[in-house]
């Protein structure tokens, strides 16, 4: 297994790209991660995960950490002026340009977790593509679960503390407050909380683009929606529905990841790409839809 750091200067700071491979020649993938993470829950150290078992099967990965995430700089301060929005505008569009720089123009692959999904879907309404096919892991716009958890994780943890620290520190410490692998800008988690909310409308933050509307009319290619039983809160299988029911031109696939299912565990939101038993369960059924679709 190889891999290497890439990295893709813009005004005031760069995009890292971690590229893994077994054969260099092999078709690409791109993998986004969502909010308050890294380009890491893709891969360990020890080249573990969802984006080494790609390329052991002889794809060639490349994984995105946003800007201020991972190795990408400017870090995540108080003079953070970067959002949801400029992933869409900028971070995709560098990336998949930096990867046909590479490999030609060939289609991309393309996998994304969590609120990541959300940012790639709306990247294709806007802007013209040349993917392959999309599996979204845990991939919700709005949560309407209304528990325990809920209130604790997301009306105090996420919007209550994110409201303070945004007054203490100018951004969201995910990592200090040990609630995610990295922190998140204001501007990003506020734009993230005005499409959050069930029946808010998914119009771009800054310009007004309607992102709703376009998914309504424009065609996407297949998407496969991954589901963790287990996932109760942050990509619960009825939300997952509902941003399907919101695309209307594609082939769409929805698999449950539970016992229940056939897999070997009921898989949270996390370790559905993280399980050490992940490369022998689900991830050989994901790799079988990519090549057939």
């Amino acid at each position: 297994m190889q891999e290497e750091s890439i990295f893709i200067p813009f005004e005031g700071g760069k995009l890292h790209l971690k590229r893994i491979y077994q054969d260099a020649q092999g078709p690409p993938v791109f993998l986004l991660h969502g909010s308050i993470e890294n380009g890491k829950i893709f891969y360990s150290k020890s080249l573990k995960g969802y984006g080494p078992y790609l390329a052991s099967k002889g794809y060639d990965v490349f994984v995105l950490d946003m800007q201020g995430r991972g190795k990408s700089t400017p870090r995540i301060s108080r003079k953070s002026k970067y959002g949801q929005v400029d992933v869409i505008h900028s971070d995709i569009p560098m990336s998949l340009d930096k990867i046909k720089e590479i490999k030609g123009d060939v289609p991309v692959y393309v996998g994304a977790h969590s609120w990541g999904g959300v940012l790639v879907l709306s990247y294709m309404a806007r802007y013209d593509f040349n993917i392959k096919n999309v599996v979204l892991f845990g991939t919700k716009r709005f949560i309407t679960v209304r528990t325990w958890e809920y209130y604790k994780k997301v009306w105090f943890g996420w919007k209550i503390l994110g409201a303070i620290t945004h007054l203490m520190y100018g951004y969201f410490p995910a990592v200090k407050m040990g609630a995610g692998s990295d922190n998140e800008p204001s501007i990003h988690l506020k734009q993230i909380n005005a499409w959050l909310t069930p029946g808010s409308r998914w119009i771009d933050n800054v310009d007004g683009f309607d992102y709703g509307q376009a998914l309504e009319e424009k065609a996407l290619p297949p998407l496969l929606f991954v589901a963790g039983k287990e996932d109760t809160l942050l990509g619960h299988p009825k939300d997952i529905k509902l941003l399907m029911e919101e695309i209307k031109h594609a082939k769409k696939d929805y698999w449950l990841i539970a016992k229940e299912s056939g897999n070997l565990h009921d898989y949270g939101h996390v370790d559905m790409l993280s399980h050490k038993d992940s490369p022998e369960d689900h991830f050989v059924e994901i790799a079988k839809w990519m090549s057939s679709n």
